[in-house]
């Protein structure tokens, strides 16, 4: 170990925060330790890229009524929503039809009008230009399904529909039959980190701590927050001097055990990560759009466009971001507490947009989308909504092909669905049917970051059972 690295080493360990490095290297260690399979068989190779590709994951977590953003404004599918939101406040959870933001909706059905949540104002506008579509009727699903399937006993579905920890998993897996360790954002990481040759970091970056989305059989996830890269305290002060001395001491060490020879392994990663992330942002061009205060999903944004600026510096071809944002777990008080989530997401997106065309000006180089384990009921509790299937998802950046509605045709005829309760694409309580599977959501995002389709097929096995991979969301 040279001079210079232990100096770097030393300034790191007296400056960072203990609790943050230890989430940032959870994942590696069970890695590791044979918890996943490091040793997955892949058949495709990759070559070289000069381009560059960002995929931001925005987690919406408690399952998002996103029956609420895209709202059908004529007259009649309105008067279909507002029944099936049991009507207007106080008790009904529909959106006043006067308050929507139209949205000039591509490819509409004669007489198909659209409005967004009157709180995604900013949302409004990135989508009128063109920058944005909405995925509707996307859910969790292992083959396609109707309702007339679902009521059929012993008829295929995801394990534990309406749960959260299971519904956010299986988004997250990619493997919606099964509750795995790994994460899609992670295997694709597995694949493409090839791509980043002289990266000095990790290609996948989370903002919110550990999550499944990122976790890799051989590559794990970087976390830093929205202040910057964090990592170790209790180095300095009282005691300080010579808890850092002992813990130079055991890194310094051989280990025979894997368990310590990998905890050492990755505390020196993380050192490395933590010197090449302060010096690469320090050398950061300032952002001149500015971003909504008091904002925590605009905060970590402006983080990520901050390390895009600087993804030369950092060798960077592919990188894969994770922000996890909620609750909108919304049983209660929903009317109350839902427009401050929405006008959080919408200000955050929107400026997010407009950094990555006027400072980064590489607005088709970055896809942000939404996750969310799923949406809620139709039919108001009386003060909320309750754990339903298939929702809506927002899809954002310059290869969007965008000011679109995208899905599958619905009892309808219409890529969006008949709302009726208790209708052809609903059961009782409003709870949709999905017509476009996770995996295919997924795997079309996957297959624009650059995965093949011989991996596509690997990552999401289950996408097989649909009729096509890619939504064609993406140019």
């Amino acid at each position: 170990m040279t001079t210079s690295f232990s100096r770097s080493r030393r300034d790191f360990l007296r400056n960072a925060a203990c609790s943050s490095f230890a989430l940032s290297t959870g994942g590696a260690l069970m890695t590791q330790f044979g918890l996943l399979n490091s040793a997955l068989a892949q058949g495709c190779s990759y070559a070289p890229v000069g381009d560059y590709k960002a995929l931001v994951c925005l987690f919406l977590l408690g399952g998002n009524d996103s029956w609420n953003m895209l709202i059908p404004s004529d007259s009649t599918r309105y008067a279909a929503y507002s029944t099936a939101r049991s009507g207007g406040p106080p008790a009904g959870m529909a959106i006043a039809q006067n308050t929507l933001v139209p949205v000039n909706v591509l490819g509409a059905g004669s007489g198909e009008t659209y409005g967004l949540h009157p709180n995604l104002t900013e949302l409004a506008s990135v989508f009128n230009a063109g920058n944005a579509a909405f995925v509707v009727n996307v859910g969790t699903a292992l083959q396609p399904i109707n309702k007339s399937q679902y009521l059929t006993p012993g008829y295929p579905v995801p394990p534990q529909l309406f749960s959260h920890a299971d519904q956010q998993a299986q988004w997250q897996y990619g493997q919606p039959k099964q509750n795995g360790v790994t994460g899609w954002g992670g295997l694709l990481a597995d694949r493409l980190h090839v791509l980043n040759p002289g990266m000095t970091v990790p290609m996948s970056l989370s903002l919110s701590g550990q999550n499944r989305f990122q976790v890799g059989d051989s590559i794990q996830p970087y976390t830093l927050t929205a202040s910057g890269p964090v990592g170790l305290n209790g180095y300095t002060g009282t005691g300080g001097a010579g808890r850092l001395s002992a813990l130079e001491q055991m890194l310094a060490q051989t280990y025979a055990d894997p368990f310590s020879r990998t905890y050492a392994k990755t505390v020196n990663n993380s050192l490395g990560y933590y010197q090449t992330m302060q010096t690469a942002l320090a050398a950061a061009p300032a952002l001149t759009t500015p971003f909504p205060a008091n904002n925590p999903i605009a905060a970590a944004l402006q983080q990520i466009a901050k390390i895009i600026s600087v993804r030369d510096k950092l060798g960077a071809k592919r990188q894969i971001f994770f922000i996890g944002y909620g609750s909108f777990d919304s049983h209660d008080n929903q009317l109350t507490e839902q427009p401050k989530l929405f006008t959080t997401i919408s200000q955050a997106l929107a400026a997010f947009n407009n950094c990555t065309i006027n400072d980064l000006k590489i607005p088709q180089s970055v896809t942000t989308f939404t996750l969310s384990e799923f949406a809620r009921t139709l039919n108001s509790n009386g003060d909320g909504t309750d754990h339903a299937w298939a929702g809506m998802q927002f899809v954002m950046g310059g290869a969007v092909k965008g000011q679109r509605i995208y899905g599958a045709p619905a009892a309808s005829g219409s890529v969006f669905p008949n709302q009726a309760l208790n209708g052809p694409d609903c059961l009782a309580r409003g709870q949709m049917m999905p017509g476009v599977s996770c995996d295919q959501y997924s795997a079309t995002l996957a297959s624009w970051l650059g995965v093949q389709s011989c991996d596509i097929a690997e990552i999401f096995p289950y996408v097989k059972n649909f009729p096509t991979a890619d939504l064609g969301f993406l140019s």
